[in-house]
C-alpha cells in the first residue's frame, strides 16, 4: 500500500483490504505497519501491542509460539505488526530491519499487507515495492489527488518499476460526502494504461478516525475494499 504523501487514506484502505482478505481466506494474514512516523494502522485495526517491527527483527524466534507475542490481533483474527509500540513515534526504519522482520513472518503467513509511509523515493519504500507481488496506490478522490496519482504512476514507469505497474491497483478515496473531482474523468485519466481504478466512497464511520468496526462500515466501502483485494490478487498472479 503506497501513496505519494500522507493523508491520502492509505492506512484506512490497508485496514479495510487486510480485513477483507482475512475474512475470505482460511489461512493466516498479517498487516504490517511500515510507516516510520506515528503510523495509524494499529489504531485503525484496534490491535495495538507493546512490541514492534524492530523488536521482531532483533529477536531470534524459533517457532510460531515465539513469534506470536510480537503481534497484535483483531477480533476477526487478523494479525498486526506495528512499526512502533503504541504512542511512540518511530525513527526511520532501515530497510534491512524491515526485511529481517518480514523474514521472521514469512513461514507463518500466506499474505502480508504492508502499509508503507507516505512518499515513494525513500529506501524503505523502494525495498518494499521492489519485492511486492502487487501494489495498491492510494490517492485522495480530488482533482489534485488524481493529478498527483498520474505523476506517481509516471514516476514508477520512468524509474524501473514498469513491471510493478502491471500489478498495480489505484484506489481513489473520497474524504467528503461530495468529492469535488469529476471521478469519471479521473478514472479515465488514471486507467489509460489499463490499470484498475476503484473509488472508495465517503463513509461516516471510517471518517471518524477510530478503530474500524466491520459491522459499522458501509456496504459501499466494504464492496470497494473487496474489489481492490480481488484486483490485487488477480494481478499478482502475473509475477514471474
Amino acid at each position: 500500500m503506497t501513496s505519494i504523501r500522507g493523508g491520502a487514506g492509505k492506512s484506512t484502505v490497508t485496514a479495510l483490504v487486510a480485513g477483507v482478505i482475512r475474512r475470505y481466506r482460511g489461512d493466516q494474514v498479517v498487516a504490517v505497519d511500515a510507516d516510520p512516523g506515528l503510523g495509524s494502522l494499529p489504531v485503525r485495526l484496534g490491535a495495538s501491542t507493546a512490541s514492534s517491527l524492530r523488536h521482531l527483527a532483533a529477536a531470534h524466534p524459533r517457532s510460531w509460539e515465539e513469534i506470536a507475542p510480537y503481534l497484535g490481533r483483531t477480533a476477526e483474527g487478523l494479525f498486526v505488526l506495528p512499526a512502533a509500540p503504541t504512542g511512540v513515534v518511530a525513527d526511520e526504519i532501515d530497510h534491512r530491519v524491515f526485511q529481517q522482520a518480514a523474514g521472521r513472518l514469512e513461514p507463518y503467513f500466506s499474505v502480508a499487507v504492508v502499509d508503507c509511509g507516505g512518499g515513494l523515493t525513500g529506501e524503505l519504500q523502494r525495498s518494499v515495492i521492489g519485492s511486492a507481488h502487487a501494489q495498491v496506490f492510494v490517492a485522495p478522490g480530488t482533482v489534485d489527488g488524481a493529478l498527483s496519482a498520474r505523476t506517481a504512476l509516471n514516476w514508477f514507469a520512468q524509474n524501473g518499476y514498469g513491471e510493478l505497474l502491471s500489478r498495480t491497483v489505484v484506489a481513489l478515496v473520497a474524504h467528503t460526502p461530495r468529492p469535488d473531482a469529476d471521478l469519471v474523468r479521473a478514472r479515465e485519466m488514471l486507467s489509460a494504461g489499463g490499470l484498475p481504478v476503484v473509488h472508495v466512497p465517503f463513509d461516516r464511520h471510517l471518517a471518524a478516525g477510530v478503530s474500524i468496526a466491520p459491522e459499522r462500515t458501509g456496504g459501499a466501502a466494504e464492496a470497494a475494499a473487496t474489489t481492490i483485494a480481488a484486483h490485487a490478487f488477480v494481478r499478482s498472479l502475473d509475477v514471474p
